[in-house]
Order: C-alpha cells, then sequence, then structure tokens
C-alpha cells in the first residue's frame, strides 16, 4: 500500500500530504495531554523556547508517541520524501530515516507542539536534522508558513516536510483564534 500516492511537491523541495483520519484522531489525544500541562501553573517547566513567539510549545509525551502509528508514519513519510529527491534509495526493509533525538529539550524526541496565539510569530529559521515537516491541527487562520519561494495556507490534517535547512518562518498572527501545529526533524543512519 502506498499511502503517500496522493502527496505532491509544491515546490522542488516542499512536499505535501492529507494526514489520515485515524493518525489524526493520535493527534488528537498527544494534544489533550499536551493541554493538560499547559493550564497547570507549572507548565512552564516543560515549555520551550524557540526562533520567535509562540504563545506555548511542549514536545510530545514520548510514551504516548512511541506506542502510536504517528511515529511509523513519520518515518514512513520521511522515507517517501528520500526515495523521491535523493538518488541513493531506500531498498532495505530495515529502516533507514529516524524521529531525531533532542538533548536540547531534555525530552526525547524532536516532535512538538505549537500553541499559537494573536501576536504570536516564528522568525525565519532552519532546523536540525535532514528533513523537517508540519502537521496542521487546525487551519492556519491566514498566517502561512512562509518559505522563500512559497506561502503556504495550511488546512487541518495538511502536511509539509522538506529539508531541515529550508528557511521558513511564519508572520506574526493577527486572530484571535489558536494556531496549533506539531513539528518534527528526522535524520538518515
Amino acid at each position: 500500500m502506498n499511502m503517500f500516492e496522493d502527496s505532491k511537491f509544491l515546490t522542488e523541495d516542499v512536499l505535501t500530504h492529507k494526514l489520515p483520519k485515524e493518525l489524526f484522531k493520535e493527534l488528537t489525544v498527544f494534544l489533550k495531554s499536551a493541554n493538560k500541562k499547559r493550564k497547570s501553573k507549572y507548565g512552564f517547566l516543560v515549555s520551550h523556547d524557540n526562533h520567535g513567539k509562540n504563545s506555548y510549545q511542549i514536545s510530545v509525551d514520548s510514551y504516548l508517541f512511541e506506542k502510536s502509528l504517528m511515529f511509523g508514519y513519520l518515518i514512513k513519510l520521511g522515507e517517501y520524501y528520500y526515495n523521491n529527491k535523493s538518488s541513493e534509495k531506500i531498498t532495505t526493509k530495515h529502516r533507514k530515516i529516524r524521529l531525531r533525538r533532542n538533548v536540547d529539550h531534555y525530552d526525547h524526541y524532536d516532535f512538538w507542539i505549537n500553541f499559537s496565539k494573536k501576536n504570536s510569530y516564528n522568525e525565519t529559521h532552519t532546523h536540525a536534522g535532514i528533513l523537517s515537516g508540519v502537521i496542521y491541527y487546525t487551519d492556519c487562520f491566514n498566517c502561512p508558513t512562509e518559505f522563500h519561494n512559497l506561502n503556504f495556507y495550511g488546512k487541518s490534517k495538511d502536511v509539509l516536510i522538506f529539508p531541515s535547512d529550508t528557511k521558513h518562518g511564519v508572520k506574526k498572527q493577527n486572530t484571535n483564534k489558536t494556531r496549533i501545529t506539531f513539528a518534527f526533524n528526522l535524520y538518515a543512519v
């Protein structure tokens, strides 16, 4: 089964895919756990700093993520991207793409949630790893992810994946709605 057959490259390096409904339900579980921490008076203990000013940023709980289908999805999405862009194809049944472990944020994996409210922004930046991505939990509310040659107005369930050294950012949000995205970094072994 090729679950990525409906994927398409929006530019030479930016691929989009629509997240299947079953996997979107897993994001809701991750979000519920993150919201519990975010609403705690001690939520600041597990929040991250980033390249801008999000209202709140937190890693997805590794104990939920490690037993999820989303874990495999992100790896397979990375393999699909890699096989479509690299002259060195992944032909083995052993996985060559991994989710990046992150010691900078002290909480295991480079898979996190961004909560952006009015006046939040993300300065132009790059990531570690070889591939990075964003999953839109909510619509982008007219606040796109900006690349040098593309403004992507993400809708709920949209997924973007691109080389980690691709500069991207999000301008200041002007709406009172909360824009929620999940982001990740992958590397090759």
